[in-house]
């Protein structure tokens, strides 16, 4: 009797979400570190893009009169609890993947009131919205190759 090779896909059925949590963690890390910047009113250092100050200080900057970078804070906390909960629950996969698209959908606006309403990019920011944006194109691959 010969045995099959069975070919399983790249990632372990326990771990399917293990990409987003790494991603989140480091989207709230750079989070966390503008809203602490923010709340002690700390100069950011902006090598790359030169335009951090300026988006930083936009009138886009804040939401309901709190800073993004809280928002973003709360968001990823919410995202990294999700996805470890998802690994175990299906309601939890559902409510990812829609915390998710809302997610990327504000991704997607912030990037453009940077590219063409402000015209300056901060690094931080493209490197946060990026990352949303990724989590959530992930999520949809991992619920499309699921078994």
């Amino acid at each position: 009797m010969q045995r099959r090779l069975i070919i399983s896909p790249m990632y372990h059925k326990k771990h399917k979400y293990d990409l987003i949590i790494i991603f989140a963690v480091i989207a709230l890390s750079v989070s966390l570190f503008l809203a602490i910047s923010s709340s002690l009113g700390l100069a950011i250092p902006c090598d790359l893009t030169q335009g951090c100050e300026v988006v930083l200080n936009s009138k886009y900057a804040k939401f309901l009169g709190m800073p993004l970078s809280y928002w973003g804070v709360a968001y990823f906390g919410l995202i990294i609890i999700s996805s470890l909960l998802a690994n175990h629950y299906h309601f939890f996969r559902k409510t990812l993947t829609w915390f998710l698209g809302m997610g990327a959908l504000a991704s997607l606006s912030f990037l453009s009131l940077q590219f063409f309403v402000i015209k300056s990019i901060c690094q931080y920011c493209l490197l946060v919205d990026t990352l949303t944006i990724a989590m959530f194109l992930w999520d949809l691959n991992v619920e499309h190759h699921r078994t």
